[in-house]
């Protein structure tokens, strides 16, 4: 098969895959607002799909890990550029959003910030100026952890950090109290943002991106078995959040979730795009993935403010997600028209028909 081809196939089904999990964290987010302007009641439909749309924050951690291990495989790794292009995409942008949502929780919705500095500086790093923003904290870390994890190279190295990440992730997953800590570093080893809690999936993101070629034809070849595979995982999901009650996105079970979706995203990708309006639509938002998930709560505030209670009644909410969906698009096609808008948010410019699929590789969050 053809380099090029080969190259263009998969980026576009690492789209989707984004694709995939932007609508699992916008489903979380908008049945959330639903919760709140019910007084904080849910019912059965929006608690659904609350617990359903669990998936996305994990699968954004195994797309970063995709993109930069295979940035690596392919051109191998130099320290000062990766800084100089990660400060660009993620920090730069993690900071200005920062700053956007305080002032919108002050002046949008009546909050106060800390007065305390070392409150403020802590929930600043933590990504606790809005509740979304935690997941760039997250990738921050990944960030600082990736010049040591780029040295794995071999099949076996990839299958011992896979199993120690999952360990790893598995501990800290039920981490309430650390014996061998104190105080902040306490506070610190807790906290959902603390990298550890999501390492498995960086690191999954990596082994797959190792293992690409026979992965590909693998999940290709059972296309069937892996549809099973996904229609077995969300009905297990309903049957843990009837049990168990609410489950985060740090939920054990997506140890094992989260991998088969990946393969059955990869696996589907052949029939996916034969519904073109699927594909396009599909397409559309993996690429500005980034945006949407940076601007969607303040397009939820603005709808919030603006519209009448009527729309917060639950059989609005299908109309309302597309709604809110198409409307953070255009926030973020307005913001691709602002100079120096990659400071903003890290949305890929348009590319030259005449080049290569590759010639860009956009970031995730």
């Amino acid at each position: 098969m053809d380099t090029k081809l080969n190259n263009k196939e998969y980026f576009n089904e690492i789209h989707f895959l984004r694709a995939f999990a932007c609508i699992g964290v916008l489903l979380v987010h908008v049945s959330a607002t639903y919760f709140n302007e019910a007084d904080g009641v849910w019912n059965w439909f929006t608690y659904f799909f609350n617990q359903l749309g669990r998936f996305g924050t994990p699968t954004f951690a195994v797309i970063s890990g995709f993109l930069l291990f295979n940035g690596v495989n392919k051109k191998g790794f130099s320290f000062k550029p990766f800084i100089t292009s990660r400060t660009t995409k993620i920090i730069m942008p993690f900071v200005i959003w920062s700053l956007f949502y305080q002032f919108v929780t002050v002046y949008f919705l009546g909050g106060t910030l800390p007065s305390d500095p070392k409150v403020f500086v802590y929930n600043f790093t933590m990504g606790e100026s809005f509740y979304h923003l935690y997941f760039m904290a997250i990738v921050v870390q990944f960030y600082i952890m990736f010049p040591i994890l780029q040295f794995i190279r071999s099949g076996i190295g990839w299958w011992i950090a896979l199993i120690a990440s999952a360990v790893i992730s598995l501990y800290f997953t039920n981490l309430i109290d650390v014996p061998f800590a104190s105080g902040i570093i306490e506070k610190v080893l807790i906290d959902k943002v603390f990298v550890m809690h999501w390492i498995f999936y960086f690191v999954f993101g990596g082994f797959l991106a190792h293992y690409w070629k026979p992965i590909s034809v693998w999940v290709k070849k059972h296309s069937a078995l892996l549809a099973l595979g996904v229609v077995i995982v969300y009905v297990g999901a309903y049957m843990e959040y009837k049990i168990i009650g609410t489950v985060s996105s740090r939920r054990e079970t997506n140890l094992i979730n989260i991998p088969i979706l990946s393969f059955a995203t990869i696996g589907l990708y052949a029939y996916l795009v034969k519904m073109n309006w699927l594909k396009n639509t599909l397409q559309v938002i993996g690429k500005l993935s980034m945006g949407i998930y940076l601007i969607h709560p303040f397009t939820l505030i603005l709808f919030t403010i603006i519209l009448p209670d009527v729309v917060w009644q639950t059989r609005f909410m299908p109309i309302m997600f597309f709604v809110v969906l198409i409307t953070t698009i255009v926030f973020v096609k307005i913001i691709q028209q602002v100079p120096k808008h990659q400071f903003i948010i890290p949305v890929p410019t348009k590319r030259n028909k005449n080049k290569t699929s590759i010639q860009r590789k956009p970031v995730s969050a």
